[in-house]
C-alpha cells in the first residue's frame, strides 16, 4: 500500500515538474543499477526540486534524506514519513538532536540492506554558483556504517549533476546527468577507515565536476558567468559549455550576444497570463517575501501543484453553472492547452 502511495504522488509531482519546466533532459539512465543497494549524490543547487528530479526520473523507489526542520509536526510528519522520506539532524538544530541521526542512519543501513535506493545531496546546503562545493561526510558514514553491519553487502554511489539554464526564472530547463556507478566498497577500509573519508569524497566530487558546470577559478567566477549569460549559452548544453570556459581566459573580454528571436507565441503566453491573472498575483506577493533565492522554484513548484489547478477547476465550476457541461469541459481543455504551449514555448531569461 505505500509503494502504491508513493508511485501515486510520483506521478503527481511529474505532471508538476512538466509544466514547471520547459525541457527535462535525462543523460546516463543506463548508469542506474537496476537492482542492489544504491546511494544517488547530486550537486545542490535548486532547493527541493533537485531532489524531486531524481525519484522521478528513475524506476527506483528511493529514500530522502530530509532536513529535520521539514518535519515540525506530527502530521507533516507522516506525511513526509509516507513519501520515504527520513530526517536529518544539523549542528544548528542542537547539539542534542546529532544523536537522533543514529536512528535515521539505521534506518538507511536497513534500506540498504534490503538492496533499495537512498539520494542525498552531500554538498550539505544549496546554492545556484555553477560550482561543486566540497562534499560532508554524511554519505560515507552511512556507508561504514552499513558496511560494519553488513560487510558482504555490495553499495554502489551514482553521482547526479543537475544543470540548470536557469535557477530563478520560469520556465527553467534542466539537463539531469547520471554518472557510471562507484562501487563503494573499493574505498572504505572497514576496518582502518579514514576519519576524513578523503578517497570516497575524492571520487565523488571528482565524478560530479564532470557532470555539471563547475568553474573551478572561483576568483573570476563572476566575470566568467557574465561573459557566458552575454554569450546566451545553453547551461543544460554542458559539453558546449564546459568547452566555452575551458576557453573563457582567451576570449574576447565582451563576448558577442546571440539575438533574441522574436516569439510568435507571445499572444498565446499572453492568453494564459490573463487566464491566471489571480494565482499569478498571488505568486507575484509569494515571490517578494521569499528569504532565500534558492526556494523561487520550489515555492514556484507548489503552486503549480496546488493554486493553479484548483483555481482553474473553480473558474470550471463558474462556466458550467452559467452555460453547461460541454462548455466548461472545453474551457479546462483549454486551459490545459494553453498552459502546455506557454510552458514549453515561451523565452527564458538566465
Amino acid at each position: 500500500m505505500k509503494n502504491i502511495w508513493y508511485y501515486i504522488m510520483r506521478s503527481y509531482i511529474k505532471i508538476g515538474l512538466f509544466f514547471l519546466h520547459k525541457k527535462i533532459t535525462i543523460f546516463g539512465k543506463e548508469n542506474i543499477p537496476k537492482k542492489g543497494a544504491i546511494i544517488f549524490v547530486g550537486n545542490h543547487q535548486n532547493a527541493l526540486i533537485d531532489a524531486i528530479l531524481i525519484p522521478t526520473t528513475t524506476n527506483r523507489v528511493i529514500y530522502f534524506l530530509t532536513r529535520a526542520s521539514a518535519f515540525v509536526n506530527k502530521p507533516v510528519r507522516n506525511f513526509l514519513s509516507s513519501l520515504n522520506m527520513i530526517p536529518v539532524y544539523r549542528i544548528r538544530d542542537g547539539i542534542s538532536t546529532i544523536e537522533k541521526n543514529l536512528e535515521s542512519f539505521n534506518q538507511c543501513f536497513e534500506v540498504l540492506k534490503d538492496e533499495g535506493a537512498i539520494q542525498i545531496f552531500a554538498e550539505g546546503n544549496h546554492d545556484i554558483k555553477r560550482q561543486i562545493r566540497p562534499l560532508k561526510k554524511g554519505f560515507a558514514r552511512i556507508i561504514l556504517g552499513t558496511l560494519k553491519k553488513y560487510p558482504n553487502l555490495k553499495i554502489q554511489i551514482v553521482p547526479v549533476g543537475f544543470n540548470y539554464n536557469s535557477h530563478l526564472n520560469f520556465p527553467s530547463s534542466v539537463s539531469i546527468h547520471y554518472g557510471e556507478p562507484i562501487l563503494a566498497n573499493n574505498l572504505i577500509n572497514i576496518e582502518n577507515h579514514d576519519v576524513r573519508f578523503s578517497k570516497i569524497i575524492f571520487e565523488v566530487s571528482s565524478a560530479l565536476k564532470k557532470l555539471t558546470l563547475h568553474i573551478e577559478d572561483s576568483d573570476n567566477y563572476d566575470e566568467i558567468i557574465h561573459k557566458l549569460n552575454t554569450a546566451k549559452v545553453d547551461y543544460t548544453n554542458l559539453d558546449e559549455v564546459n568547452k566555452l570556459v575551458k576557453n573563457i581566459k582567451v576570449t574576447p573580454s565582451k563576448l558577442i550576444p546571440k539575438e533574441n528571436n522574436f516569439n510568435w507565441l507571445t499572444p498565446i503566453h499572453l492568453i494564459a497570463k490573463l487566464n491566471s491573472i489571480f494565482p499569478l498575483l498571488i505568486w507575484k506577493y509569494l515571490k517578494s517575501s521569499i528569504s532565500d533565492i534558492v526556494f523561487t522554484n520550489t515555492f514556484r513548484f507548489a503552486l503549480i501543484t496546488t493554486l493553479f489547478p484548483l483555481f482553474y477547476l473553480i473558474q470550471t465550476a463558474i462556466v458550467y453553472s452559467i452555460f453547461n457541461l460541454k462548455y466548461a469541459l472545453i474551457y479546462l481543455v483549454s486551459c490545459i492547452l494553453i498552459g502546455v504551449i506557454s510552458t514549453k514555448t515561451m523565452t527564458v531569461n538566465q
